[in-house]
C-alpha cells in the first residue's frame, strides 16, 4: 500500500512526533511512505524509508494551491488539518483520511472563523463523510455529536516507554542545588497557554523566590519576562527531555484546548509532578496531576504551591502519574493506526 502524508509544516510540535511515529512505522511494516511538506526541522528522526518530498510551491498558499489541483497516485493521502482535507477532497476524495489531533476551531479566537471552521467540518465529516482517526475519545464524540461524523476511529496517542522512563540527571539536579525546578514548555500558540504559565510564576514570584528556578524548553524566552531564575534549553533530543522531566519537581501545563497531548503523560512517566487543566483528558485531580479550570490564575498558582509544600500529595501524584502513562503505549498506538489505515472498507 502506498501512504502518503500531506502537512505544510514538519517541526517538533507532539502532533508532528506522532505523523513522524505513524509514517515511520508503516515504511517498517514495508508499506510505501511518502511525506510532503514546505517547511522541516524537527528533531524527531525520521525513518531512511519514508520518502520526503517537498511541495514545490512555497508558503501556506502553495501548500494550498497543490494540494487543491494535485491527483496523488497512492492508497491514502492522510492530512491533519480540516481545511486542507477539504482542499484535497477536490481530487482526493477517495483515498482521504482525516488525522484529528486537536479540534482545529480551537486555534482561533474569534466567532466568524470558528464558524467558518465549523462549516468546514461539517461539509468533509457529514457530508463527504470523510474517513477520521481521531486521538482521544472526547476528540471522537465531539467530531461525532457537533458535526455528525460519520466515520471516526479512536487511535489514542501514546509515548514510548522506552524512551520516557526516570532517569534524573546528576549535574541537573546538582545545578538546582536546594530548590525546586518547575518545567515549562514555551511554545507561541495561544491554546497551550504559555503565557498563563508567565503570568502564574510572575505573580508567584515573591513566595518562590529562593526557592524555585524555571527550566524551559521550546521557543527561547528572554530573562526578563520572568521574575525567577531561569534556565533555557530550546528544543531538545527525547534522551535531554527524559532527563530533564525526571529532574523537574513540577511541569506546568496551563493549556487551554488539546486533543491527547504528550507533553503531560511524558512528564507523568518520568516522576514529574503535573499541574495542568481541564483541557487535558486524562488528567485526574488529586489521582495524576493537580487539575484546574482553564485560565483560573488564582487556582493554578493554588496547584503550584500545593505541590511545593505537601510532600505526601506530590508523591501520589507521581505514583498515579506512572500509573496512567502505564495505560498508553505508543507500541498500541502504532498498531492500532495501521489498521484503520489500511482496513478495505475504508470507504
Amino acid at each position: 500500500m502506498k501512504v502518503i502524508f500531506y502537512r505544510h509544516s514538519l517541526f517538533s510540535r507532539g502532533g508532528d512526533r506522532m505523523v513522524v511515529e505513524y509514517a515511520n512505522f508503516l515504511a517498517q511494516k514495508e508499506h510505501a511512505v511518502v511525506m510532503y511538506t514546505n517547511e522541516i526541522s524537527t528533531v524527531f528522526e525520521i525513518n531512511p524509508l519514508v520518502e520526503m518530498k517537498k511541495i514545490p510551491f512555497p508558503s501556506k498558499a502553495g501548500t494550498i494551491l497543490y494540494g487543491i489541483f494535485k491527483r496523488f497516485g497512492s492508497d491514502r493521502v492522510i492530512v491533519d488539518i480540516i481545511a486542507l482535507t477539504l482542499f484535497l477532497s477536490i481530487r482526493n476524495r477517495n483515498r482521504l483520511l482525516y488525522f484529528a489531533q486537536d479540534w482545529d476551531a480551537s486555534y482561533y479566537k474569534g466567532f466568524f472563523m470558528t464558524m467558518l471552521i465549523d462549516l468546514l467540518y461539517i461539509t468533509a465529516l457529514r457530508f463527504q463523510a470523510i474517513k477520521a482517526i481521531a486521538v482521544s475519545e472526547q476528540l471522537t464524540s465531539l467530531l461525532k455529536k457537533r458535526y455528525g461524523a460519520r466515520n471516526v476511529t479512536c487511535v489514542c496517542n501514546g509515548i514510548d516507554h522506552r524512551v520516557f522512563y526516570p532517569e534524573v540527571d546528576d549535574k541537573l539536579v546538582e545545578a538546582k542545588g536546594e530548590i525546586k525546578a518547575i518545567f515549562v514548555f514555551s511554545r507561541g500558540d495561544y491554546r497551550k497557554g504559555f503565557d498563563v504559565a508567565l503570568r502564574v510564576l510572575n505573580e508567584l514570584s515573591d513566595r518562590l523566590l529562593d526557592k524555585a528556578v524555571v527550566w524551559v524548553i521550546g521557543d527561547g524566552v528572554q530573562d526578563t519576562v520572568l521574575n525567577l531564575p531561569l534556565t533555557n534549553f530550546g528544543w531538545v533530543c527525547e534522551k535531554d527531555l527524559r532527563r530533564i522531566l525526571s529532574s523537574s519537581d513540577l511541569f506546568l501545563y496551563p493549556s487551554r484546548h488539546e486533543g491527547f497531548p504528550l507533553f503531560p503523560i511524558e512528564a507523568m512517566a518520568c516522576g514529574c509532578a503535573v499541574v495542568t487543566t481541564e483541557a487535558v483528558p486524562y488528567a485526574v485531580d488529586g489521582e495524576n496531576a493537580v487539575v484546574c479550570r482553564v485560565e483560573d490564575v488564582e487556582g493554578i498558582k493554588e496547584g503550584v504551591l500545593k505541590i511545593f509544600q505537601d510532600t505526601d500529595l506530590a508523591n501520589k501524584i507521581r505514583e498515579g502519574g506512572f500509573r496512567t502513562a502505564r495505560k498508553y503505549d505508543i507500541s498500541e498506538s502504532r498498531e492500532k493506526f495501521l489498521e484503520a489505515v489500511v482496513q478495505r472498507n475504508i470507504y
